[in-house]
Parts: C-alpha cells; sequence; structure tokens
C-alpha cells in the first residue's frame, strides 16, 4: 500500500465520519465504516488507530468514531486567509516564471501538496492536490525542515528507506540531508537538482507564522545547470515573505 493510497483510504474515513456529524447522526464503528468506504475491516482497524494517533478521529465509550482536534485545527489551516490569499502568489510564479508552484506542508516524513498552479510550459503535467512526496529530496519539502537541528532530522528519519527513492542526485542518509540544509540556509534558498526526478529542478523557501515554518512556496521546472534565475530567487522571496506576513497576521 503507498503512501498516497493510505491518505486517500484515510481521507475517506474522515469524511464518512464527519459527515454523520453534519447530519447530526451517531458515529460509526469500524465495521460500519468499512460497509459506507468499501475497505477492508482489517484495513480500516489500522487506518483508525494511525488516525486516532494524529488526533484526526476520536472514538468514545461505545467504540463509535467522531472527527478529532487535530481535524477541526486542520480545518481551520485549509481555510486561513493566507492560504486563499495564495492562489495569486502561485498564478503570479506560474506565469512569469513559466514553471508549476506550488503550496506544501509537512505530514511526517512526507509533504503533502496542497495547492498548485500549472504553466502552460510546466513540466509534470501529473501534479495534484493531496498528492504525497518525500519530504527529505524535494525542494518544497526540505524547505519545510529549515528549522530543524540535527537531532530532530534524525528522529523524523530514522525510519526512512533512503535508497531507491528520488533522483539521480537525492540523499541518500540523514547525514546527506543535513549538508544539503547547511548549504541551502547559507545561500538563503532550497535548490533541490534533479534529487526527485531526473530533469527536473525545485527551489523552494519556507513560509511562516510568528516565526514557526508552517508550509512551504516552491517552483517545478526543467533542469538548469546554472541553478536558480536571479527572477526565481526574488520571485520566492517576495512572495514568501507576503504570505508568511499574511500568516502572522491572522
Amino acid at each position: 500500500m503507498t503512501a498516497s493510497s493510505s491518505l486517500v483510504q484515510g481521507l475517506k474515513l474522515l469524511d464518512a465520519a464527519v459527515s454523520q456529524e453534519r447530519r447530526a447522526r451517531p458515529g460509526l464503528n469500524a465495521s460500519r465504516l468499512a460497509e459506507a468506504t468499501g475497505i477492508e475491516r482489517s484495513r480500516v482497524s489500522r487506518l483508525t488507530q494511525e488516525l486516532r494517533a494524529r488526533e484526526l478521529l476520536s472514538r468514545d465509550d461505545d467504540a463509535l468514531f467522531a472527527a478529532g482536534p487535530e481535524f477541526f485545527r486542520t480545518a481551520a489551516v485549509l481555510n486561513a486567509p493566507w492560504l486563499r490569499a495564495s492562489r495569486a502568489a502561485l498564478r503570479a510564479l506560474a506565469s512569469r516564471l513559466g514553471v508549476n508552484a506550488l503550496i506544501t506542508i509537512a505530514d511526517g516524513p512526507r509533504g503533502v501538496l496542497l495547492r498548485c498552479e500549472r504553466s502552460a510550459d510546466g513540466v509534470d503535467r501529473s501534479l495534484r492536490e493531496g498528492l504525497v512526496t518525500p519530504i527529505w529530496c524535494t525542494g518544497a519539502g526540505r524547505a519545510l525542515l529549515w528549522d530543524h537541528t540535527a537531532e530532530q532530522l534524525e528522529q523524523l528519519l530514522d525510519d526512512v528507506q533512503f535508497v531507491g527513492v528520488g533522483g539521480p542526485t537525492a540523499a541518500r542518509s540523514t547525514d546527506d540531508v543535513r549538508a544539503l540544509l547547511e548549504r541551502d540556509r547559507a545561500d538563503a534558498l532550497i535548490a533541490a537538482a534533479e534529487e526527485y526526478d531526473e530533469g527536473i529542478d525545485e527551489f523552494a523557501l519556507p513560509i511562516r507564522r510568528r516565526g514557526e515554518v508552517i508550509a512551504s512556496l516552491a517552483v517545478r521546472g526543467r533542469h538548469r545547470r546554472k541553478g536558480p534565475t536571479r527572477d526565481t530567487r526574488a520571485l520566492l522571496t517576495q512572495f514568501a515573505g507576503e504570505l508568511s506576513a499574511a500568516a502572522g497576521a491572522e
């Protein structure tokens, strides 16, 4: 089962549980969730355990499931004014740079694509909202790690399988990730050249709320041996700053 498949099934379970609440009906137990979603019972048990661990689902004394506190926190984030405002920034990046533009958030050692805008000339037409990628070998993902200490990186990536994941220049160890972060911090820009896909570069910066990294803003386009253009650097810096200011004002 791939990470993206697990995410889709988890969202189905959440939707089924939340739908009951919206209709003011009693919650569903695991068996009823399996019936409602078409997911096998054993799989429902595993996924609901994971969702409860993340506080996305809660279970009462009658073993009925409902939305958990993290669900409501996440819903608030998705409705945040800064995220709604990001659409204009993404469109500007895509049209002015001729690349795909992305907003990504962290989910453990993964990045989840929240918003994207495709350029007419942009590569990778398979990009879609909800896409899950490794956090350590994409520009969008590594920008989310900007503030991580060496100890935090070790803890986050402890169980990650580096070998066989990513493109020709992808990190193959936590030490590699740390070295890339140190390089990028010194340059004030995340640069992931052919790290996830051969022939594709990503450049990114974190979006912050009152100093804390909450998301990343990235552009994704064809590989350039010379690295990011001056316009790429300037526009990413401008829009990441504007979105951080908008998030901090909420």
